[in-house]
Parts: C-alpha cells; sequence; structure tokens
C-alpha cells in the first residue's frame, strides 16, 4: 500500500503543478467544488512533522482529495484545542494526551486518528547536566510551554515521582523559547519533545540528552487528530477524506524526507533549515504507525483509559466523560 501512496501522491504532484491555482483547483470555480476545512496546528512556526501538512498543500493532495485546507498556528497543543474547541477550527493536529485532559473538562471535541505510537515528551538537558533519574531534577530549573502538551506532562511526572514543585523551578517559556534558553544557560532542563531539542542542539554544535516520560513511567499517547464534535457529526466523509489525504503526504514523507524536508524549509522561508528539518525527522518517524498498514490511526480503548489513568492520578486532571467517548476509529480512511 505504501507504494500504491507514494504513486498517488506523484499523481497529485502532477496535477498540483499543471494547475494555475493555489492547492491544486483549476481558479476559483476549482475552488467552489472543494471542501473546506480549517486546522490548528500545536506550534507558532513550522516543526518537522508539519512536513506532511505542508506537502499535502504545495503538491495538491488536498485538492486531489477534494479539499481546501486553511491552516492556523496559535502556539502549542493546548491552543490548538482551545480553538477547534470554540469551532474557530473544525481540526486539531494536538497531543493527545493534551486532548484527554481537554475532554475531562466537556471541551467538545473527539480524536478521529492516532498519528504517533509513542510519546516523545521528556526532559532534554545539555552534556555536561546529570539525568539518570527523576531524583536529578531536584534543584532544576526547567522551561516549560503553558498551553503546550509539556505543560500537562511535567506535572504528572512531578507528582508521579513524589517530587515537589518547590524542589524545582518551572520556567514558562514561549515553545520557540525554550531552546533557546537552554543553551544560554537560563535554564538546566527543557520538557518537550526530546529528539526535537537534542537535534537542534546537535546543529548547533553542542551535545544534549535526554529522558522521555515513557521512560520515567509515563506512557501516555502522543500526537494525532481532534474534531471538533459539531464538525464531526455534520462532515464525517470529509473528515475521511482530510486522513486519507494526510495519510498519502505522509507515506510521501517517509519514502523522501530530505525531499520533504526541502519543501517545508522552503516554506519557512528559512526558519527551519534543511538540516535540522532531517535531523529532526530521523527521530520523530520511527514513532509514528507506518501509513501501509491496515489498521492506520487506529486508536484501543485500553491505550486511553490507560493515559486518563495516569493523568486524572498524577497529572491534576478530573473530569467524568466516559474513555470509550473520546476517541473514533469510524471516520479513518481503512477499509
Amino acid at each position: 500500500m505504501l507504494a500504491t501512496l507514494v504513486a498517488l501522491s506523484a499523481t497529485a504532484t502532477l496535477a498540483a503543478c499543471s494547475s494555475s491555482a493555489p492547492g491544486g483547483a483549476s481558479g476559483p470555480e476549482g475552488e467552489a467544488d472543494l471542501a473546506p476545512v480549517s486546522l490548528s496546528l500545536d506550534w507558532n512556526s513550522y516543526v518537522a512533522y508539519h512536513a506532511p501538512f505542508v506537502l499535502a498543500q504545495e503538491n495538491g493532495i488536498w485538492a486531489e482529495h477534494g479539499l481546501s485546507v486553511q491552516h492556523t498556528m496559535p502556539g502549542g497543543s493546548g491552543d490548538a484545542l482551545l480553538e477547534v474547541g470554540t469551532a474557530k477550527t473544525d481540526l486539531a493536529w494536538a497531543d493527545l494526551s493534551t486532548s484527554v485532559a481537554s475532554m475531562l473538562q466537556d471541551v467538545p471535541v473527539t480524536a478521529v486518528a492516532k498519528v504517533q505510537d509513542r510519546n516523545a515528551s521528556g526532559l532534554t538537558v545539555l552534556e555536561g547536566t546529570k539525568l539518570d533519574s527523576a531524583e536529578d531534577v531536584k534543584g532544576m530549573r526547567i522551561g516549560s510551554t503553558p498551553g503546550g502538551s509539556d505543560s500537562t506532562l511535567i506535572g504528572a511526572f512531578l507528582r508521579a515521582n513524589n517530587i515537589s514543585e518547590n524542589d524545582v523551578q518551572i520556567v514558562s517559556l514561549p515553545a520557540n523559547g525554550k531552546f533557546a534558553a537552554l543553551m544560554t544557560g537560563e535554564v538546566d532542563a527543557i520538557s518537550g519533545q526530546v529528539y526535537y531539542y537534542i537535534s537542534n542542539a546537535a546543529g548547533q554544535g553542542a551535545t544534549a540528552e535526554g529522558m522521555s516520560y515513557s521512560d520515567l513511567g509515563l506512557d501516555v499517547l502522543d500526537h494525532g487528530f481532534v474534531a471538533g464534535n459539531d464538525f464531526l457529526e455534520r462532515e464525517p466523509e470529509t473528515i475521511t477524506s482530510f486522513l486519507a489525504a494526510y495519510r498519502e503526504a505522509l507515506a510521501l514523507t517517509i519514502a523522501d524526507p530530505a525531499a520533504a524536508c526541502a519543501v517545508l524549509s522552503g516554506k519557512s522561508e528559512g526558519a527551519l533549515l534543511q538540516a535540522d528539518c532531517e535531523a529532526q525527522l530521523d527521530g520523530w518517524l520511527p514513532l509514528v504507525g507506518d501509513p501501509s498498514e491496515p489498521g492506520w490511526g487506529e486508536s484501543t480503548e485500553a491505550e486511553w483509559a490507560s493515559t486518563v489513568a495516569i493523568l486524572t492520578e498524577f497529572g491534576g486532571a478530573d473530569g467524568e466523560r466516559e474513555t470509550a467517548t473520546m476517541f473514533t476509529n469510524e471516520v479513518l480512511p481503512n477499509d
């Protein structure tokens, strides 16, 4: 199936190149035939795992699937969930553990696809700072992003390991400011996607290391897609088309990460360098579900129940929503 997906992507690329309008539509009439979808991403700037979204746009894959997709970049996963939960957007690319916390607070969203099989969040330090166990974080200044997925998990990590918040100093930083704070010594550690920060450090000639929260006992869900409940009820077929297009673009990213990064780097206007993008994808792609697998995107109630249990016991999450209602596999593009 992977070969088929890549072949379809190539077809979409040709279609996009032959079009005179963005997104593969042939002018206003073509745009009118496309179903509009608004999407919230989880950063305020492009990072490597946004490559499939940019490929889908630039190569006409959205349009090939009958869609016109526009995205916002409000900040972290919590910010993306706020947008979709208030119907500012239809879908969000977000950390699903953060989504659990929102759902328990009756935010009207439902997960429609799981993309990452393993959570990548954890703590990252520069070489020379000891981080062999949870006890080593005592006394550290830790950079974390309010509204980001890491802000949900850092508190859960501390409580799960009986570490008082008085034992550490949590420094609130924007997502694109944490790495700079680590490099300049403003903080001792940063909370977030470990592979991302290790690759950034290597790009600047430094050595970083980290431990994932999964390795530290917090095995929770990671990134996927959530939909506003009204949109899910109203447009299930549109969501299926969106997920099919994303799946195709993800397969294209896996098949040629360097080419995907070239497109993404260009779209970022140089803010994300080619080498940095490739290094980030080297860390991220092994964490995602294989888009050629028949059950791509599926969730199980057991993994959602486990995440709920961890976040309610250690993460301060609270609410009554039934676990089985937090996700659906019914709109996935699987036969």
